[in-house]
């Protein structure tokens, strides 16, 4: 887990600016050989954010498979793939928000990740 707010300084990104501007952080996590999995599986993608939401009521995260969108440019996608030294089946999966439930977030998601990858 990792603060790279300090990425986003410039965005064009109403999100992240928003919570920057209050406060808050982006922290993302890397998950290695899981790319293009939570575009896949959206049964997945909605019980993670099901989850999420109840949990600490952030309503979802960002993975970089989505990525340039949300205002987030591909320059600043290529600047968390190289913070977090990603490779070709990596993904990075971000929450912007205040710093202790952003952190619960991505324990929660990394959480439902690992039940996922058990489940094969």
């Amino acid at each position: 887990m990792k603060d790279i707010s300090d990425l986003f300084g410039p965005t064009h990104s109403n999100l992240i600016r928003d919570i920057l501007d209050r406060g808050g952080v982006v922290l993302g996590m890397k998950v290695e050989n899981f790319a293009g999995v939570l575009l896949e599986n959206e049964a997945l993608a909605l019980g993670i954010e099901k989850r999420l939401e109840e949990a600490t009521g952030i309503k979802g995260y960002i993975s970089t498979d989505e990525l340039p969108r949300y205002g987030i440019s591909a320059e600043e996608k290529e600047a968390i793939e190289k913070a977090f030294g990603v490779k070709e089946h990596d993904v990075v999966i971000l929450v912007a928000e205040e710093k202790k439930k952003a952190k619960e977030a991505l324990l929660i998601i990394k959480e439902e990740i690992a039940k996922h990858k058990e489940q094969g």
